[in-house]
């Protein structure tokens, strides 16, 4: 999943509910918390994991020290001094480790003494590695179940010219936050595959004609079903500089300056560019049709025609839809300018879906034709809404201006032709269709307020409630934690269990007798002692007295 820009409100998601998270090894049971009450967690079972693992070396060392007393006779005064030491000392290994260094010399002699040593440093090293291991796997990652009332998806099936202008306005944000996490995210980049731009040819007057592949797929994980993690959507997709789309160029005069117009034919369609379409260098793109591909209709074409034709440039330019010329006329003095019929970007884009072996389209996400796939009705429609098409072409299409990587070298009226490219623009365009495609659900809750006054939530059915199925996926926010319900019950039953076994063992069992090495034990034992020898010093010293007198 690639973390959207923009920052989901406390009302698109739910906290302290059960729900699945989607991981990659298969969905987890999870409960969503606030940030600060799964850190809080995080460092509460901390303490409780070394808690447990005290009540386990109490274990340990109560069955060993308990065989080796039984060896000496149960008879304390034969045991080594390191003995009491040890059974003291089995709450702070790091302790125990120095009292055992050092030790007296003498008793270094024995061999067990090292061996000893080294098996403390082991489970020093396996404690703290633990304290440090098993509490992130309580934290499962920045998610909670989303909110069904905080959906909305607007309608896209009326074609009319008013609710197409009311849709795009609706739609521009989210292709504007995939675009700036392109800029941001270096993972990004191995997650998107774009091939460099092989010349296959070049056309009669020398021109090169350059292909460019493309491809990335998104999991059931990165589009954070709560379940189905295996279902994945598999892009591929070619581009090619195509120069026979070019009709020809018709001059213009405006302000007493000739502008070059060219003429296209796209799908059937007439269209033109030139420098009146902005000062800068902009593409427009444009939807073909569905064909046979690795399934029946998996296959779409799509095209860009960029209109860079009379740019100016300070640089020349080589790139098939920068190649520059001598500028006849400039007013700021650039010497070399975009020349007239550059190729149209003519693409196909091969979307396949796949389950547990099985493939489909995006019109087909049934168990039928992907057995074990469950995804409700009205979250196949949502899917379909927003996948239906190339998402790259919409991508284009949305953000207008700002869809090349050559439009952020432009200043004024000039851009810098040498180092833009048709393959950096199209880099461009598929990493802010993966982050589009993979934030497609997360992106549900976050169309403006009032929205649904606009153009018609198709997840809500001809009641007004939202469809049963449609909220099946989760929201992403740094805000909140989605806490492993597993990891957060084994923990305290592991503690438990310890706890309970080690009362058990050193209260109701021979193993008991481990606990006159108990240091309040020892000390009692050795104040009888004084005691039993003042007594007996006292008594024999008025025996003297008398034998003296007479």
């Amino acid at each position: 999943m690639v973390v959207s820009t923009a920052k989901q409100l406390d009302s698109t998601y739910q906290l302290w509910k059960r729900f699945t998270y989607p991981s990659p090894n298969g969905p987890t049971d999870a409960i969503a918390v606030p940030k600060l009450v799964g850190d809080q967690l995080n460092s509460t079972y901390s303490v409780i994991i070394e808690m447990a693992l005290v009540h386990v070396w109490s274990i340990l060392f109560g069955i060993v020290l308990y065989l080796y007393m039984r060896r000496r006779g149960m008879d304390v005064s034969k045991l080594s001094p390191l003995a009491p030491t040890i059974w003291n000392k089995r709450a702070d290994l790091v302790d125990l480790i120095r009292e055992t260094v050092t030790f007296s010399a003498t008793n270094w002699r024995s061999p067990a003494v090292p061996l000893f040593l080294l098996l403390v440093l082991v489970a020093w090293v396996g404690q703290t590695a633990t304290g440090i291991l098993v509490p992130p796997h309580i934290l499962l990652g920045n998610a909670a179940p989303v909110n069904p009332e905080a959906i909305y998806v607007p309608d896209s099936s009326n074609e009319g010219l008013v609710s197409s202008a009311t849709l795009f306005p609706l739609e521009v944000p989210r292709f504007i936050r995939a675009l700036g996490s392109t800029a941001v995210d270096e993972e990004l980049r191995q997650k998107v595959n774009v091939s460099a731009a092989n010349s296959v040819g070049q056309t009669s007057d020398g021109q090169d004609i350059l292909r460019i592949d493309y491809s990335y797929r998104a999991t059931g994980v990165d589009f954070g079903l709560q379940r189905f993690p295996d279902l994945t959507l598999n892009v591929a997709g070619s581009c090619i500089t195509d120069y026979g789309w070019f009709i020809f160029t018709r001059l213009t005069i405006s302000d007493n300056v000739a502008v070059a117009v060219d003429y296209y034919d796209v799908f059937g369609l007439v269209e033109t560019v030139s420098l009146f379409d902005g000062r800068e260098p902009v593409a427009r793109f444009y939807l073909g049709n569905f064909t046979q591909g690795t399934l029946a209709t998996s296959n779409a074409t799509w095209a860009a025609v960029v209109s860079s034709v009379n740019r100016t440039s300070f640089s020349p330019g080589t790139d098939p839809w920068y190649l520059t010329g001598p500028a006849l006329e400039s007013a700021t003095g650039a010497q070399y300018a975009v020349r007239t019929a550059r190729p149209v970007l003519s693409c196909w884009q091969d979307d396949v879906w796949s389950y547990q072996g099985h493939n489909s389209t995006i019109d087909a996400l049934t168990s039928n034709a992907l057995p074990g796939l469950e995804l409700s009705d009205s979250l196949q429609i949502v899917l379909n809404s927003i996948l239906g098409s190339p998402m790259i072409e919409a991508v284009g299409q949305h953000l207008q201006a700002s869809a090349l990587q050559s439009t952020l070298t432009a200043s004024a009226q000039v851009f810098d032709a040498e180092v833009s490219s048709v393959h950096n623009d199209l880099e461009r365009l598929v990493q802010a269709a993966y982050v589009a495609t993979v934030n497609c659900l997360t992106d549900l809750t976050l169309y403006p307020t009032g929205a649904e006054r606009q153009l018609r939530n198709i997840a809500r059915g001809p009641s007004g409630q939202i469809e049963d199925g449609v909220a099946e996926f989760v929201v992403w926010s740094p805000d909140v934690t989605a806490v492993s319900t597993v990891v957060v019950i084994i923990i305290p039953t592991v503690f438990l269990g310890a706890w309970l076994v080690a009362i058990v063992l050193l209260y109701w069992t021979p193993v008991k007798a481990v606990t006159a090495l108990d240091s309040n034990v020892l000390q009692q034992r050795l104040k009888s002692d004084e005691s039993h020898e003042t007594v007996e010093t006292s008594a024999t010293i008025p025996q003297s007295g008398t034998s003296g007198t007479q």
